[in-house]
C-alpha cells in the first residue's frame, strides 16, 4: 500500500510540476500573513514540496478569492467549511485541517443563552462578515446581515439592528475587540466547532492537484510528520478521527 501510494504522488507530481500552485487567501493574522508565513502557509509548503510546486501567494477578500479559485483563476484556497464547498461548488480536501470556533455575541438583556438554539436562531436576525456564511455552516435557514468588521457588528448589536453576531473566536481576541466588549455589556457564547477544509479550482489542474494533497496528507500522517506539524501549530486543531501518535 505504501508502495503504491507513493508512486500515485510521483505520477500526480509529474503532472503538475510545471506550473506554479496559486494560493488566494484573505489575510488572517498568524495563519495567513501578509509576508507568506503562517500556519496555513506552511501547512501548504509541508504538503507540496517546493521543488515541484511552487507556491503563488495572493491576497482578496475572501468571498473573491473563493471567486477566483471557482473560475480556475487560482488553484487553492483556505478557510472554507463544507457549506461554503457546496455554495462555490470547489474540490474539498478529503479531511479537514483545521476547525473554526464559531461563538455567539448577543445582548443580554435582550437574548437568553437559551435563546441560541438553532430553531430559535432561525428566527433571530443574524450578522456575520462578509462571505462568512455561518449560517450555513451551522444548517441554520437564515440570510443573515453581512457585517463589515467585529467593530461593525458590535454597533448594530448596541443599536438593535441584529440580536446575534456569528463570529470566530480568533477574529474577537485582539485586546481592543475585547475591551470594546466589555464595555458594550455584550456577552459571548460557544455555538460550535465547524471543521475547514482546502478548497480546490473544478479543473483537471485542481482535481489533481486536490488527489496529490489528500495522499500526501495520509503518507505525512502515516510518518509522523503530521503530527510533527501540529504539534509544532498549537493554534490549528488537527484533523478527525485522531491522527496515531509518532513514532
Amino acid at each position: 500500500m505504501k508502495y503504491i501510494c507513493s508512486v500515485l504522488l510521483l505520477c500526480l507530481s509529474s503532472g503538475l510540476s510545471a506550473h506554479p500552485v496559486i494560493i488566494e487567501t484573505s489575510l488572517w493574522p498568524g495563519f495567513t500573513n501578509a509576508d507568506g508565513s503562517g500556519a496555513y502557509f506552511a501547512l501548504a509548503r509541508l504538503v507540496l514540496p517546493a521543488a515541484e510546486y511552487p507556491l503563488v501567494i495572493r491576497h482578496n477578500h475572501l468571498g473573491r478569492a473563493w471567486l477566483a479559485v471557482q473560475r480556475g483563476q487560482a488553484d487553492l484556497s483556505f478557510g472554507l467549511t463544507q457549506a461554503d464547498i457546496q455554495a462555490f461548488a470547489l474540490e474539498s480536501s478529503n479531511l479537514p485541517y483545521d476547525a473554526d470556533t464559531l461563538l455567539a455575541v448577543f445582548q443580554p438583556v435582550r437574548l437568553h443563552p437559551t435563546d441560541l438554539s438553532k430553531p430559535r436562531l432561525s428566527s433571530l436576525q443574524l450578522g456575520w462578515e462578509k462571505s462568512y456564511n455561518y449560517g450555513a455552516a451551522l444548517q441554520i435557514n437564515n440570510q443573515g446581515y453581512e457585517v463589515d468588521s467585529p467593530a461593525h457588528a458590535i454597533q448594530l448589536l448596541l443599536a438593535g439592528r441584529i440580536d446575534v453576531y456569528l463570529a470566530e473566536r480568533g477574529d474577537l481576541a485582539t485586546p481592543e475587540l475585547q475591551q470594546q466588549l466589555q464595555k458594550s455589556g455584550l456577552q459571548q457564547q460557544w455555538l460550535a466547532t465547524v471543521p475547514v477544509y482546502a478548497g480546490f479550482s473544478p479543473t483537471d489542474k485542481g482535481r489533481k492537484l486536490k488527489q496529490f494533497w489528500d495522499l500526501r496528507i495520509q503518507q505525512l500522517g502515516k510518518s509522523g510528520e503530521l503530527q510533527r506539524f501540529y504539534q509544532s501549530y498549537p493554534v490549528l486543531q488537527p484533523p478527525a478521527p485522531l491522527l496515531p501518535p509518532p513514532r
